[in-house]
């Protein structure tokens, strides 16, 4: 089973620090990356102990832009592999293979 992760998004975001204040205003727009997902998840890997990913072997999917032609972005590797990738602007997905990989798909994962 494979996971798709939709990354986070935040817009108009309140800024705490002038809702203080009582003024009203917003923190500019982000996008969560690809890489900082990985770092998360292996952050949380390496905090729990639990065995679910490997940095090293476990089969992850980074895209970006998809549908935007020329603009699209999507790389395939390991999670250490694609924490040295740039996936370039927004906005990105996340897919982590599951342990068990078809041979069709471990195929494109090389394209």
């Amino acid at each position: 089973m494979h996971t798709l992760c939709l990354l986070d998004i935040k817009v108009k975001e309140p800024n705490y620090d002038d809702m203080k204040n009582g003024k009203t205003s917003f923190l500019p727009p982000r996008f969560m990356t690809v890489n900082t997902a990985l770092e998360q998840i292996l952050e949380a890997e390496e905090n729990k102990k639990e065995g679910s990913y490997d940095g090293d072997d476990t089969l992850c999917v980074g895209m970006a832009r998809l549908g935007c032609g020329e603009l699209q972005c999507i790389k395939a590797g390991s999670m250490n592999e694609l924490l040295k990738e740039d996936f370039g602007e927004p906005l990105h997905c996340l897919v982590v293979c599951g342990a068990e990989v078809s041979e069709r798909a471990s195929e494109a994962s090389e394209l």
